[in-house]
């Protein structure tokens, strides 16, 4: 209803700012005004004033209306004390909404409860609010039993968190670990195609760092104004307005909430980071709890694994299946697509091997092939020894790199050095299609790149001890084939290079042997024309004249770099040598020879051929030694059979043993006193009997006498000590001596006296002359050695007894083919003798008379006792 402005006015005069008491007496006054003019006047007209009870009713009246005055007074009193009272609380009450007084007490009342009937609406606004938030809280912690996805936990807190503060744009962004460098945007809605789930945002150009840096909410009510930050909004955020809140842990923050909204421009306010705070409390917890669950199981499956990997390595297992099953361990915690493990080679220290690989794809990279690293990624982290992660590899430019990762298994790789006792021996390298899987299992990568190492390390011990366990049984056969083999030489070194050429896994080698200063092919194998073409090497000349004039080994695994490598041979063999091996065969200080392998199949020479080949030249030096000391002793026996041959028509077989015998040891037969038997054989008319049949029958006459008695003297233990013309001299008792020597003699004699008769008529038969003879014996003491000089020395003997002898020989003239013996000898005979006393006999003044006997007995008697009264029978 429309109010006139006169009646406004009129109210605002009488009623504006006036309490309720005076309303209350304006009201009262205005009541009774009409109704007592009213009674007035009828009061007059009718005459009333007169009437008796007239003062009655007035009093009554009056004492009524006061009755009824002063209660609504006191009514309307309390009413003013109630609005006051309410209208101080009301006002007083900071969550209250703001409170304005009023005209009056009711008007008071009227606007506080208005402004309560505002907070109970806020308050149950807000109780809509918490209940939405706790039923968000009881839905995210069913969803922490019902899930163990983060990347759904983080999804549907973002979810909820958009709910609660009435946005629509938000993220989840999470620390990268460990580097903390980049955000990983784990969730996100309301962005569209602008930043995608999994994309990278760095760190320090994010503002999201605030939030981790001061580890508190970051509130932006306006990005343009906020002078912390100084830019533009950016549009992909719609609003100027945002928050950013960090997710907590009991430890650490692990990333942030971002919250923005594209259709409304309501600022953010400290009311929605709190309302959203135990939401991303409980998420944070949620989200440490999976982690930590999920740290849990990895660390669990890192320690199964590295127990597997353990037993792996520890296992009998081959070389291939060892490394595939440690590969397929690695596999079953961090998915590459490709691995490859590549070590050093002594051999060849600027390259590195591919010991061995595992991919998914077929790619075109071989087992067992050599590839340079020098000042590539690889060179980096050999001297770096650190892991390196390449998230691109189609940077790499190396030509190394391209050959090894120019495949779609390897956008990105992880190398880790391979370390054994604190040197780098190899690198591991695991490529994948995504990069990011390979930042995955750090530590289960740390104690996997030592098991890869140590499995290496154990590989090639084994294979160490394989190839020594193969080389000394090769040593052996070929050690005990080369000393059991032929002592033929040139057999030799034909058998001791058709050895080394099923030893050593080579394309050609040769054996040289030294020949003053020229070394001269031996032997070859499968460069047969170089022995024709090439025969001699001068010392120095080539590997092999180098290494025979520097008496050392040597190994060239790349000739053309060697300036001993001489070209000229394979020009003429039209063979291409490569590498070489060369090993000097020393004996006694001297090398006498060489060997030199080429090519080796399969890569380069290393130190175990080297230690292989020496030690089987060592084997061939032994045997060469051995051939050429059989062929000297060869050449000894001959020679040694021939003196025997000459020597023997002169003296006994054991006689000649003991001479050579002492000749080989250094300890010839000493000068020495010695009591001999001598025994001198003369022919008589000899010299008459020459002068008739002349010289040319006389020689072989006189040998065919000489060798039927000295067969004799030989036959009774003596020697033929020298011939006097037409007799000789024998010895019995040098250089070897009997208690028998004196008998010796005799029955030498005796026999030779039987012996003549048969020789007599021999003679009769061819010159036609009879022949006889004379034996004298004598025993004494000589002098025994090797008499004469340098050019000439003969081993006789000298002294009175062999003078004696000669002189006996005129006393045994009278008696035909007789024997005449000193009375020594009669006394050293051990036999009894059947002797005539001839008489004595004056041989040199300065010695004493001789008694000579002459032997009558065609026989000794009692040839084993002496006579005890006497050893001789006078006849």
């Amino acid at each position: 209803m429309k109010v006139s402005p006169s009646y406004q006015k009129m109210k605002n005069a009488f009623l504006g700012k006036k309490d309720l008491y005076y309303k209350l007496t304006l009201s009262i006054g205005l009541l009774f005004v009409f109704p007592a003019l009213g009674f007035l006047f009828f009061a007059i007209r009718y005459n009333i004033l007169q009437d008796d009870s007239l003062p009655l009713f007035l009093i009554g009246f009056l004492v009524f209306s006061f009755l009824g005055f002063f209660f609504l007074r006191s009514v309307f009193k309390k009413v003013s004390r109630i609005s006051e009272e309410f209208s101080e609380k009301v006002a007083s009450d900071p969550s209250a909404v703001q409170f304005q007084r009023g005209t009056d007490e009711l008007s008071n009342i009227v606007g506080s409860f208005n402004a309560l009937e505002n907070q109970l609406k806020n308050t149950l606004s807000r109780l809509d609010k918490k209940s939405l938030e706790i039923s968000t809280l009881r839905e995210l912690s069913d969803l922490c039993y019902m899930t163990f996805d983060t990347d759904e936990l983080l999804y549907i807190t973002l979810e909820r968190a958009l709910k609660l503060a009435k946005a629509d744009i938000g993220s989840v962004l999470i620390l990268e670990q460990p580097q903390r460098k980049q955000f990983i945007v784990q969730a996100q809605i309301g962005l569209v195609d602008d930043i995608k789930v999994g994309s990278k945002i760095d760190f320090d150009t994010s503002i999201a760092k605030f939030a981790i840096i001061n580890k508190s909410p970051l509130l932006i009510e306006d990005i343009e104004k906020d002078g912390r930050f100084g830019r533009s909004n950016r549009p992909v955020y719609a609003t100027k307005s945002f928050i950013c809140l960090p997710l907590k842990t009991i430890g650490d923050i692990i990333g942030v909430i971002t919250l923005s909204r594209r259709n409304d421009d309501t600022v953010f306010s400290q009311d929605d980071i709190e309302g959203l705070t135990p939401l991303l409390s409980n998420a944070s917890l949620t989200f440490e709890n999976i982690r930590l669950f999920r740290e849990n199981e990895t660390n669990t499956a890192v320690m199964n694994a590295t127990i597997k990997l353990l037993k792996t390595i520890n296992s009998s297992l081959g070389e291939s299946e060892l490394i595939n099953s440690i590969l397929n361990d690695i596999q079953s915690l961090v998915p590459y697509d490709l691995a490859i493990i590549l070590t050093k080679d002594d051999n060849r220290p600027d390259e590195l091997m591919v010991f061995d690989f595992a991919c998914k794809e077929a790619i075109s990279i071989a087992k067992g092939s050599y590839f340079p690293f020098r000042d590539s990624i690889f060179d980096k982290v050999i001297k770096q020894e650190s892991s390196t992660l390449i998230t691109d590899t189609s940077e790499l430019t190396g030509e190394t790199e391209r050959a090894l990762f120019a495949n779609p298994c390897s956008a990105g790789c992880l190398l880790h050095p391979l370390r054994i006792s604190g040197k780098v021996t190899g690198i591991l390298a695991l490529c994948s299609s995504t990069p990011d899987i390979l930042t995955r299992e750090t530590n289960f990568l740390a104690i996997v790149k030592d098991g890869v190492a140590l499995a290496i390390e154990r590989l090639k011990l084994s294979a160490s001890v394989v190839r020594r366990d193969q080389d000394l049984d090769t040593l052996k056969q070929i050690g005990g084939a080369l000393t059991s083999s032929t002592f033929n030489l040139n057999q030799v070194l034909e058998y001791a290079m058709g050895m080394i050429q099923l030893t050593m896994d080579v394309e050609a080698g040769s054996l040289l042997l030294l020949d003053g200063d020229e070394l001269e092919f031996k032997v070859s194998f499968d460069i047969e024309p170089v022995t024709v073409s090439w025969p001699k090497m001068k010392l120095g000349q080539g590997i092999a004249g180098y290494v025979a004039a520097r008496g050392k080994s040597i190994i060239v695994n790349d000739v053309q770099q060697s300036p001993h490598f001489f070209s000229a041979v394979d020009a003429v063999t039209g063979f291409r040598t490569r590498s070489a091996l060369c090993v000097p065969m020393i004996s006694q200080g001297k090398v006498i020879g060489v060997v030199e392998l080429l090519n080796r199949r399969g890569g380069n020479f290393g130190d175990n051929d080297e230690k292989l080949l020496q030690s089987i030249v060592s084997s061939l030096i032994i045997a060469v030694e051995n051939a050429r000391l059989y062929e000297a002793t060869v050449k000894m026996t001959e020679h040694e059979r021939g003196i025997r041959q000459i020597f023997q028509k002169f003296v006994p077989k054991e006689i000649v043993d003991k001479i050579i015998y002492g000749e080989s040891t250094g300890k010839p037969l000493p000068d020495e006193f010695r009591t001999v038997t001598l025994l001198n054989i003369d022919i008589r008319g000899f010299s008459k009997l020459a002068k008739t049949i002349g010289p040319h029958r006389t020689v072989p006459m006189i040998n065919y006498f000489f060798e039927m008695m000295g067969d004799i003297v030989f036959k009774h233990q003596g020697i033929v000590d020298k011939y006097l013309g037409d007799g000789f001299l024998a010895i019995f008792g040098a250089p070897v001596s009997s208690i028998s020597d004196a008998d010796n003699a005799i029955a030498a004699s005796l026999e030779m006296q039987k012996a003549i008769h048969p020789v007599s008529e021999y003679f009769q038969q061819q010159i036609g002359h009879p022949l006889s003879m004379g034996i004298a014996i004598h025993t004494g003491e000589v002098v025994v050695g090797n008499i004469g000089f340098e050019k000439k020395m003969d081993y006789t003997v000298i002294g009175d007894a062999v003078n004696t002898v000669f002189r006996l020989q005129s006393v045994v003239k009278p008696f035909k083919n007789g024997i005449v013996i000193s009375e020594k000898t009669c006394k050293a005979a051990r036999s009894r003798l059947d002797v005539k006393k001839i008489g004595e006999y004056e041989i040199d003044a300065a010695l004493e008379k001789v008694k000579a006997y002459e032997l009558l007995s065609p026989d000794l008697i009692d040839t084993n006792r002496r006579k005890p009264d006497s050893s001789v029978d006078e006849g």
